[in-house]
């Protein structure tokens, strides 16, 4: 059983997140390994692999660039291993140029570090809406280049986190 239907939903990008949500607590509630403390060990152990399996599920959909490339997993196309880096050199090239910016902000910086960062989270976007389009149009090496660079732009998300904590905190 995949995980779209381990949580009864529809093989797409977009998903409903209080629907996702509200399955997870009704499938923890129905397999949580508490509920099979009296039971035989075969059968907490069957609890236990189902309540690990429905948290994995949960991680893996609720999550933009995770879901997109379990899809992607789901039509043949594993990518969630490669160490195959992203050929595009304009990408590239706005990565380094992105990496210094970051690099060179200082807490006299906390408004540009912002703007900066809604730049980025709009940024994001745009990929997830093309990480849609082109898995509806089944182009598969489209969208593992698109989520290459969503991996890239969530990473530098964490890190723009990391540095407004490291200076204004």
């Amino acid at each position: 059983m995949n995980y779209f239907e381990l949580f009864s939903l529809p093989v797409e990008f977009s998903v409903d997140q209080t629907r996702l949500s509200q399955t997870y607590r009704d499938l923890q509630k129905q397999f949580h390994p508490d509920k099979f403390t009296m039971q035989d060990d075969r059968t907490r152990l069957q609890a236990m692999q189902k309540s690990t399996e429905i948290n994995d599920a949960f991680q893996t959909l609720k999550d933009s660039c995770l879901r997109a490339q379990y899809i992607l997993k789901l039509s043949g196309l594993d990518i969630e291993l490669e160490q195959r880096t992203l050929q595009d050199t304009g990408f590239l090239i706005q990565q380094m140029e992105w990496r210094e910016k970051v690099a060179n902000f200082s807490e006299d910086d906390e408004q540009a570090i912002e703007e900066f960062n809604q730049d980025i989270s709009a940024l994001v976007k745009g990929l997830e809406a093309e990480i849609e389009t082109a898995l509806q149009a089944e182009q598969l090496e489209t969208t593992a280049n698109l989520i290459r660079k969503l991996k890239f732009m969530l990473k530098l998300q964490v890190e723009l986190e990391l540095l407004e904590e490291k200076l204004f905190d």
